[in-house]
């Protein structure tokens, strides 16, 4: 049977990775089980795709397919008594919001972007400025039906199969085809929250505000990663609270002041002219971002939109692209709390020694969570995001990116060593032996054994999973 679709290019979302493949659109579970049959009879590996927003190899598959799943955007079900919602895959975070927070109802998790798909966050499991409260994406997951490679469909939840559930759950697509999700969401009485920002002058002043802010319902800092010497580490740390004020009105949905096709590109034009001057840019930006919230009161709570508090708008993403053509390198660690401090000051430290300064840097608070591929520890994670130049733009791979990706490579080295691990939605460094290092053989081990037997001819790849579980000699 001849595969349906086209032969396109895909990059990944931070433009650092292109991969060659072939795309079909699924339109239902048909399609997918049509696609699987195609790939199967051809020998041909196939990866789910969603919208896009992970930073790595993750939903390229090199020579293979790519089933796209954003047009299955239905909305099947909605309890507003219960707060529980099935959705297929290609239902993006906005569109739950846009159903649920009218009926007075929050996901629990969510990323920083609203345009990513429910099944990208279920594949990558995903964690948002209430880790260290109420875990990944994935623990708010009541069940799954998923079409194996063999084109047989089934219904995972943590009752009847923990094991299959918590490996799918993180599996980056690889044990099978997410085909619908039920959702278990959290009340919420207003549309706004209540925010306080701290100045915190180093790294450890960081994880004491974390302390003393523990009655907040999302926390996270901003570490000014040009900052040198005695300031090294300084930052801002943002406590939001849920508002406890039933406030009815304010649970629509704020519209836009602007038509988002002329927001897009006035976004990108801004980008564009900003190219030049990024990095000094937004070193001058950091400085006086700091020295404004250490010089005011910062006792008082400010009333916030939960909507636009919580995500990025997408014209934010659109600009990004545009000053930076070159895409961006994420380095993403998550270390136990005692080494926490070390780790990230190394981080900072080598990046200044090397003059590959980090344009943002973002730490947030983690636990521990039951999933196989768990990269959650009980400590903390820094988010740093280093501007360079792509392959694909310049002919040649100018020295500086060279640099950056030698001293990325080092530096997992000391993080493995204190306990540490790394998201593979925002990784494209690690090896297999440095994944089995961080995770652990047992877990890589059986997860592995899990895809034996539900995927016994390796239906299901990426380049992500040829470069990090290489299960083959």
């Amino acid at each position: 049977m001849p595969l349906p679709g086209i032969s396109a290019d895909l990059t990944n979302w931070s433009l650092t990775e292109r991969s060659s493949c072939r795309i079909v659109k699924a339109q239902d579970s048909e399609d997918i089980a049509q696609a699987l049959d195609s790939a199967r009879g051809q020998g041909i590996s196939v990866i789910p795709h969603g919208a896009g927003h992970s930073f790595t190899d993750a939903a390229l598959n090199t020579h293979g397919i790519v089933i796209d799943v954003t047009d299955m955007r239905r909305i099947i079900s909605w309890d507003p008594q219960c707060g529980i919602m099935q959705v297929e895959p290609g239902v993006t975070v906005c569109d739950v919001v846009r159903v649920a927070q009218p009926d007075g109802w929050w996901l629990v998790v969510v990323p920083s972007t609203a345009e990513a798909t429910i099944g990208g966050c279920v594949a990558m499991n995903v964690t948002g400025k209430n880790a260290w409260k109420c875990g990944p994406f994935g623990e708010h997951v009541l069940s799954l039906m998923m079409m194996t490679a063999s084109g047989h469909t089934l219904t995972v939840s943590p009752e009847s199969d923990p094991q299959l559930f918590r490996a799918v759950v993180g599996s980056a697509g690889l044990l099978g085809m997410i085909t619908s999700i039920t959702l278990q969401l959290r009340r919420i009485t207003s549309g706004n929250v209540t925010m306080r920002v701290r100045p915190a002058s180093s790294f450890s002043e960081i994880v004491r505000w974390f302390d003393e802010e523990q009655s907040a319902d999302f926390l996270e800092a901003w570490v000014d990663g040009f900052a040198k010497g005695k300031q090294l580490g300084r930052g801002i740390v943002t406590a939001i609270h849920l508002s406890a004020v039933d406030e009815r009105a304010s649970l629509q949905l704020p519209a836009s002041n602007m038509p988002r096709r002329l927001e897009m590109n006035l976004a990108r034009c801004a980008g564009t002219l900003c190219r030049p001057a990024v990095q000094s840019g937004i070193h001058i930006a950091n400085r006086l971002i700091y020295r404004w919230h250490a010089q005011h009161d910062q006792a008082v709570m400010r009333t916030h939109s939960l909507f636009h508090s919580t995500f990025y708008p997408p014209a934010a993403f659109a600009a990004y692209q545009a000053a930076l053509p070159g895409g961006i390198e994420s380095f993403h660690t998550f270390v136990p709390a005692r080494h926490a401090e070390e780790i990230f000051t190394e981080i900072i430290r080598r990046s200044q020694a090397n003059s590959v300064m980090p344009l943002l840097c973002i730490v947030k608070r983690h636990r521990p969570d039951p999933f196989l591929l768990s990269y959650q520890v009980d400590g903390f994670s820094l988010e740093t995001y280093y501007p360079i130049v792509s392959p694909h733009i310049s002919p040649l791979i100018p020295q500086a990116a060279q640099k950056l990706r030698k001293m990325l490579w080092e530096m997992m080295h000391p993080v493995i060593a204190a306990g540490g691990r790394f998201y593979l939605a925002k990784d494209d460094l690690l090896t297999h032996a440095l994944f089995r290092q961080s995770i652990g053989d047992a877990a890589v081990d059986a997860f592995l054994a899990l895809k034996q037997h539900h995927d016994p001819s390796m239906l299901f790849q990426s380049d992500l999973f040829r470069r990090v579980f290489q299960p083959f000699p």
